[in-house]
């Protein structure tokens, strides 16, 4: 089906996580979408479960695409296709190291030069300037820079300065996701004034970005006069029940003297140093410590159905542990169609998870299977008008095919 960005064409020069991400929920939500890959592929088809030679998440992160495989090294060889990409372009997405781009002729100023109307995202991993713009950065690495396995360390009591790490890759998807939202920003803005832009983004920005709001709360307020605040950090009380885990989520005071009450530990509503949430805040690591003993020991008393009957009945947002193999047949889940089943001509048999957002004007559906390395070159080149010239650029190894099927 057609999504909402029907029409528009995206050249992604990205490989591994953050830039095809981008690129794929780009597809996802309608844009024709190339990727331009070395001809030996992408290193991220290797990465994770596979088979046949392709990754799972590979898949997911290069869905709905048609794979070039050119060797961009070769510079003034490559500078005429580039060219023509570029024309047929609405967005370039890179995600080289900074400098790297400009130096193999696939720069921000030499594509704008060619379409004005070029909207161009650069990804990096600490900017693309400053200190230690030039540092290899992972995702691991820019959480620690960033601060967010310092607040992943808050929910170990006894060591509460040991930073860990998130154990997803969180600041690739943040960083694909801001970059997908500040394409069509750009976009948008090109329908009213005409022109394309540069967007700069990196993964450090992206990280502490997203910490701001709730994580650093109590240094958002500068200067005196602050009635100081724990940061909220993780809200959830994790319990350990009879027969799994589950955690509550209390916000209010009556969910909070529901809660109390589910436990049969009234008494700790009653207290005044937790009988309102000014309070509950102002006393916290009492209530914390409360929570690891009276409420801990209670929870343990239970089965999860019977957690779980007791908080709804006492309206106190309440959920189980849930293993990722166990969601396509939550009911919720189901109901919300949020998997599909899918054949890929060569890994076989897949399951992946439909885009979040749901379209209802221009409904959009996750793109088909990830291409093989090269597996449209011949396709892309011939619409570029290229057709004589494959056979020589074979032989020379500038690009590479598939011989797998579309």
């Amino acid at each position: 089906m057609p999504g909402p960005l029907a029409g528009f064409n995206v050249l992604d020069l990205s490989a591994v996580v953050s830039g095809p991400l981008t690129g794929s929920l780009l597809a996802d939500q309608g844009a024709a979408v190339i990727k331009v890959e070395r001809t030996t592929g992408d290193i991220q088809r290797h990465v994770g479960s596979s088979r046949n030679g392709l990754s799972g998440f590979f898949h997911v992160l290069n869905r709905g695409k048609r794979s070039l495989a050119l060797d961009l090294g070769r510079t003034e060889e490559t500078a005429p296709i580039i060219e023509r990409l570029t024309r047929w372009a609405d967005v370039v997405i890179q995600n080289f190291r900074p400098g790297v781009a400009a130096r193999i002729g696939v720069g921000y100023d030499k594509l704008a030069a060619i379409n004005p109307g070029l909207v161009y995202l650069s990804i990096s991993g600490f900017g693309q300037t400053g200190p230690k713009a030039g540092e290899r950065a992972y995702d691991p690495i820019i959480q620690f820079y960033s601060g967010i396995a310092a607040v992943q360390g808050r929910i170990h009591p006894e060591h509460p300065e040991q930073p860990e790490q998130v154990n997803m890759l969180i600041l690739d998807k943040l960083t694909a996701y801001t970059g997908c939202q500040a394409i069509t920003a750009a976009l948008l803005a090109r329908t009213r004034s005409g022109n394309g832009q540069h967007i700069e983004l990196s993964m450090l920005d992206t990280a502490i970005a997203f910490l701001w709001a709730d994580t650093a709360a109590d240094l958002i307020l500068q200067g005196d006069g602050v009635d100081a605040r724990p940061p909220i950090g993780a809200a959830g009380n994790v319990a350990q029940y009879a027969d799994g885990w589950g955690t509550t989520m209390t916000l209010s005071d009556a969910e909070f003297a529901g809660l109390c009450a589910a436990y049969g530990l009234q008494h700790i509503a009653a207290d005044p140093r937790f009988a309102k949430l000014a309070e509950r805040q102002r006393n916290r690591p009492a209530l914390v410590e409360i929570m690891r003993t009276e409420v801990a020991a209670a929870a343990r008393q239970m089965t999860i159905a019977e957690a779980s009957e007791r908080m709804r009945s006492h309206d106190v947002p309440f959920a189980r542990a849930r293993k990722l193999s166990e969601l396509a047949d939550e009911a919720q889940v189901h109901h919300n169609a949020m998997f599909r089943e899918l054949e890929h001509p060569v890994a076989g048999h897949m399951r992946d998870a439909r885009p979040a957002p749901h379209f209802r004007g221009t409904p959009a559906e996750p793109g088909g299977p990830a291409p093989m390395v090269g597996q449209h070159t011949r396709a892309i080149l011939t619409e570029l008008g290229f057709g004589t010239r494959i056979d020589e650029w074979l032989e020379s190894r500038l690009i590479a095919e598939s011989e797998e099927s579309p």
